[in-house]
């Protein structure tokens, strides 16, 4: 007759059980770590595919021999082209809005040629601010000269200066700077990207918390599993 009774039996497989489960939780953990530590955390991708703007721009930037001087000779030219445009733009095919335009395409090729950042350091933030609201304050005054003098607004008649240099004024002091104010502001903004507490252009999510999540297993839906296969086996 054997001294083992059947209660012993069976705690001793309950104990050997739960020791493989932990000899397996720690292998699973350690493989998961180590497939985790193989990737770096600049390129972890978001569940949500976007990026904010120290991961998109971790890359850096590369000079290019080809561009640069090209862009060197080119940016004089279109500035002046884009400034002929705004002046002659009263009596020929052109204005104040298709220069502004030209004038913060040139700022795009700058920043794409030498760098963003590079560019933005170089065109202080003031100065775009300046020119859109100065533009818009240029502008306004020019209209409300003659509302002052008991007319309407940009009754450009009744300005003290003949018709032909009031039209030249309010786009040149007002619409091209407010257009290239504008794009160039704009520029700068999409160049800053995402936020990384998710704030930026309606991300709804952190990007850190979505790069900490386990790849291929959305909304904790791993977790929500285990839960409810241990309640099962209780």
């Amino acid at each position: 007759m054997s001294d083992v009774r059947p209660e012993d039996e069976t705690a001793g497989g309950d104990a050997v059980g739960g020791a493989a489960d932990a000899t397996d939780a720690e292998s699973s953990g350690g493989g998961s770590d180590e497939g985790e530590s193989d990737v770096p955390p600049h390129r972890a991708v978001p569940r949500s595919g976007r990026l904010d703007s120290e991961e998109r721009q971790g890359t850096p930037y590369t000079e290019s021999q080809v561009i640069m001087p090209t862009v060197k000779i080119v940016a004089p030219f279109a500035f002046t082209y884009g400034l002929f445009i705004t002046f002659h733009g009263a009596g020929s095919p052109g204005g104040g809005f298709q220069g502004g335009a030209i004038v913060a395409a040139v700022v795009f090729m700058i920043a794409f040629a030498f760098g963003i950042e590079a560019t933005r350091d170089w065109l202080a933030n003031t100065v775009v601010v300046a020119l859109a609201v100065g533009g818009a304050l240029a502008f306004a005054g020019i209209g409300l000269i003659p509302v002052a003098r008991g007319g309407a607004f940009l009754q450009y008649d009744l300005l003290p200066i003949p018709v032909k240099y009031g039209l030249e004024s309010v786009e040149v002091f007002g619409i091209a700077a407010i257009v290239s104010g504008v794009l160039m502001g704009l520029f700068f903004l999409l160049a800053n990207g995402f936020d990384s507490d998710g704030s930026g252009f309606g991300d709804t999510g952190s990007a850190e918390d979505d790069a900490d999540e386990p790849a291929g297993e959305p909304g904790g839906r791993e977790s929500d599993r285990t839960a409810a296969a241990d309640g099962g086996e209780r």
